[in-house]
């Protein structure tokens, strides 16, 4: 009898150790699956699109000049500079951050951000671009005096807004401003901003330095705006 239970105890004990490397060869299929998956979603670029919001007339603020304003889920987006009857720097504004300037509003009309002053500027232009995967929203402000010199950039995200950075370039074409050549794009929680022009000019007004664009981009990415040349 114990000669007929070894030979069985034996059968059994491979018929177990099988089914454990089994087990744990699908187990690391899974994982190895999951993580090719994890990885192509993240390494996808994911592109934001330029959209138009609604246009409103009905938003009201005390001693701010409305010059634009539109309206986007809950939110509205107002574009103008608090008003000064003698020409001269009023309250809310300061001697370093007065003019034009992105006002944002909750769905009570109160608001909820407000950029800072764009300076002199003879023109501060929105334009926005839509990330349809997670929602993001970016804002760029483009600027202008006689010519165009750059915008401000800000992100809606989880119903917050920021300032993320300022573009300080634009295309060599004087005809064509930095918000016409501009592509925005997401990868591996970065967000890049690209430029659709052979030949770009850096610090316009000021330095207005000629380069040719061989991928320059800014980046957003851990809380950094930067400049990749």
């Amino acid at each position: 009898m114990t000669k007929q239970i070894i030979p069985l105890l034996f059968i059994l004990s491979v018929i177990s150790c099988e089914k454990e490397v089994n087990s744990e060869a699908k187990s690391f299929e899974n994982k190895t699956e999951n993580n090719i998956v994890s990885k192509t979603v993240q390494d996808k670029e994911i592109l934001y699109s330029k959209f138009k919001p609604d246009t409103i007339s009905d938003v009201k603020i005390k001693g701010f000049d409305i010059e634009s304003s539109f309206s986007y889920g809950s939110k509205k987006f107002t574009v103008g500079s608090y008003i000064s009857s003698t020409g001269e720097i009023t309250a809310a504004d300061t001697e370093n951050d007065y003019g034009k300037r992105l006002l944002v509003l909750n769905e009570k009309d109160k608001i909820i951000f407000k950029g800072r002053g764009s300076g002199d500027s003879f023109q501060y232009w929105p334009k926005f671009y839509r990330n349809k995967s997670n929602e993001k929203v970016i804002i760029v402000c483009q600027m202008a005096f006689e010519y165009f010199y750059g915008g401000e950039v800000f992100l809606l995200e989880n119903n917050s807004v920021k300032y993320l950075g300022t573009i300080d370039l634009e295309p060599f074409d004087e005809e064509t401003k930095m918000t016409d050549i501009l592509e925005i794009y997401e990868k591996n929680n970065a967000i890049h901003f690209k430029f659709n022009s052979d030949t770009l000019l850096l610090q316009p007004g000021s330095e207005d330095i000629k380069i040719k664009n061989n991928g320059i981009e800014y980046v957003y990415e851990d809380s950094k705006f930067t400049l990749n040349r």
